[in-house]
């Protein structure tokens, strides 16, 4: 929901209340991004504890009144209040509120904060857990794999997603079922007018994260989602002149992407994307992946990022191509492979945006294509959520990488045999298909 509707006051203030009311023995662990904002819910819910004491049926025990951790009287049940970065120990949950992981854009655009979120919410938070326990998280979606994306794209029949934006929009879920254009009733009284004022005053990205709970607009920014429909192709190319794999590396493969996609180049000029097979792996994983992938789709080139460690990565593939050929030694197939950019190419420079900028064009005017759907989190999806400012998606990199190799074969030498009869036959030359369709007999050359 949009910023000061209520949800924080219902779900991690009144939401423990109404769980111990239920139930006295009930744990609670409440998390934010600090330990002030979740001492802060846990100090509001306290003082409803005192004031609404007969209602609730329960006061709070007097040696475990403390802001961060009190427990309610005569019982096991109470409430834990720290940071979701504290290393929260020696407390169990029935009930687990996250209220905002994260504190702002600025942690949300940091991948290793989003990751160091992500872990200690797994390896910590939810080993605490009870078997019945109930978990609430509420977030703001600045990134598309914040902690709430993580988990809706990684475990979707888990967890159950409630989004009420403030305009009913198409691309955007809503819990409410509503046509487009309808403003939600606004606790606070604001009305479609105060929305698109508010818009106009917050800017795109903050207006979809905060009011539309969305982390990019849903028809796209650097790259619009209607580019990518209008210019679909069914399947990829029968007869393509070329077929390349695009590496964008990864070193890790614990939260650390590596974007692989295959495209192809057709007769017509156009850029046609094939598969995208991109995730977390550590550079031995996506070396023997872009091997696989390359022997799938009949690449004749592995072009690899190598802004960080040219030689290195080279020398990983080759050494996965090498591996392949030994354990398929009927393999006549072994695909190039290359550091982009090439050495004093030109090619390459300036930031994300700058070295994109061809693609981008090439989405838009349909020069770049794409066979079928890539979903999923993948190419796609990710593609529209990038805006000015983040990170790149690993995925667009990669086909930055293929794009631009692909584009660039116009320029490379081409070797052309043209079958003949003797030196200075009359017989008029004959069409390379032709001579190699035609039988030979016995006896005969061609």
């Amino acid at each position: 929901m949009p910023p000061r509707e209520g949800k924080s006051t219902l779900v991690s203030q009144v939401g423990p209340l109404c769980a111990l009311a239920d139930d006295p023995d009930a744990r609670v662990i409440l998390a934010s991004y600090g330990d002030d904002l979740a001492r802060e819910h846990s100090h509001e819910a306290r003082a409803l504890v005192s004031e609404f004491a007969q209602l609730l049926g329960f006061t709070l025990a007097s040696d475990k009144t403390a802001v961060g951790r009190w427990r309610v009287e005569g019982a096991r049940g109470g409430l834990l209040a720290a940071g979701i970065l504290s290393g929260i120990t020696g407390f169990g949950a029935d009930l687990l509120i996250v209220d905002d992981p994260v504190k702002n854009a600025q942690e949300a655009d940091s991948a290793a904060h989003r990751h160091r979120v992500i872990h200690e919410f797994r390896s910590t938070l939810m080993t605490r857990l009870s078997p019945d326990a109930s978990v609430v998280l509420i977030q703001t979606r600045w990134h598309p794999e914040d902690l709430a994306g993580t988990l809706l794209a990684e475990e979707p029949d888990r967890w159950t997603h409630i989004n009420i934006p403030a305009i009913a929009a198409a691309g955007v879920s809503d819990a409410l079922s509503r046509a487009p254009g309808v403003a939600m009733t606004s606790a606070r009284g604001r009305t479609r007018a105060h929305f698109d004022d508010l818009r106009a005053s917050v800017g795109e990205r903050t207006w979809h994260a905060l009011f539309q709970g969305v982390p990019a607009p849903p028809e796209g920014g650097l790259v619009q989602r209607a580019w990518f429909d209008r210019w679909r192709l069914a399947h990829a190319p029968e007869s393509p002149v070329m077929t390349v794999i695009g590496v964008d590396p990864s070193d890790s493969g614990r939260g650390d992407s590596c974007g692989l996609i295959a495209a192809s180049i057709t007769t017509e000029g156009v850029v046609v994307v094939i598969a995208d097979r991109s995730a977390p792996m550590t550079s031995d994983e996506w070396a023997r992946a872009a091997t696989q992938l390359a022997h799938e789709v009949g690449a004749s080139e592995i072009a690899v990022e190598g802004f960080a460690a040219r030689e290195t990565y080279t020398r990983v593939v080759s050494d996965a191509l090498d591996r392949h050929q030994r354990a398929h030694p009927h393999t006549a197939h072994r695909p190039r492979v290359t550091s982009w950019p090439p050495r004093g190419s030109g090619r390459g420079g300036g930031d994300a945006i700058a070295r994109s900028s061809a693609l981008l064009q090439a989405i838009e005017t349909g020069t770049c294509r794409i066979a079928g759907h890539l979903h999923g989190l993948g190419l796609e999806d990710v593609a529209v959520l990038w805006q000015a400012g983040q990170h790149q998606p690993d995925q667009l990199a990669a086909l930055v990488v293929a794009h631009d190799v692909l584009v660039h074969t116009a320029g490379r030498p081409v070797e052309f045999s043209v079958p003949r009869g003797r030196l200075g036959d009359p017989a008029p030359v004959t069409s390379m298909g032709a001579y190699l369709r035609q039988r030979v007999d016995r006896g005969r050359t061609a």
